[in-house]
């Protein structure tokens, strides 16, 4: 199996880190965001989240990663990370509007046989209430990092879980390449 072609919709801070870790391991990684203007920074080098080594990662990744602000460019991805920050309120309640309304975006982008993993941190029964893609293509990850040391946790987590509709069947090749990469407990 040749290495999988790695999409990443939002370049939000959970996007871009998330990325660019995936990347140093050595995939070639599309990423994605609508925001044409945050496009061009990222483009430029000017991230729009402040975090110890992720200029020295993303910069070491040239050449394999790629930002657009066209969503068919996911379709020539073998597998698409759903990474935006979603947005929670003083109450501790998140709006997940937002992430939504992209997955539709990227589900309607995809490749016939591509999978799709929500990276983003979402209510129990969202995933599951998803009409796209087919359950069989849909995966959850839980997403670990933390401000102040999210290149560190994204580059060395200590453990993947991950759900899908059959957790009695085996990780799709594709994605469980991705996360053995990173050489920890899944």
């Amino acid at each position: 199996m040749t290495d999988p072609v790695v999409g990443f919709a939002g370049m939000s801070h959970l996007g871009l880190v998330s990325a660019s870790a995936v990347d140093a391991r050595g995939f070639t990684t599309v990423c994605y965001d609508g925001d044409a203007a945050l496009i061009a920074r990222l483009d430029a080098g000017d991230w729009p989240v402040l975090e110890p080594d992720l200029d020295e990662l993303i910069r070491g990744n040239a050449g394999r990663q790629t930002f657009t602000a066209r969503l068919d460019d996911l379709a020539r991805c073998d597998l698409v990370y759903v990474a935006l920050d979603v947005a929670t309120d003083d109450e501790g309640r998140s709006d997940t509007t937002a992430l939504a309304a992209l997955i539709d975006r990227v589900a309607g982008a995809l490749g016939p046989n591509a999978l799709l993993v929500i990276l983003s941190q979402v209510q129990p029964g969202f995933t599951g209430a998803l009409r796209a893609p087919p359950r069989e293509r849909l995966y959850y990850q839980v997403e670990t990092l933390i401000f102040g040391r999210a290149v560190e946790r994204a580059m060395k987590p200590e453990r993947y879980i991950v759900g899908c509709a059959h957790p009695d069947r085996p990780i799709d090749a594709r994605f469980a390449a991705v996360l053995q990469a990173f050489d920890c407990p899944i």
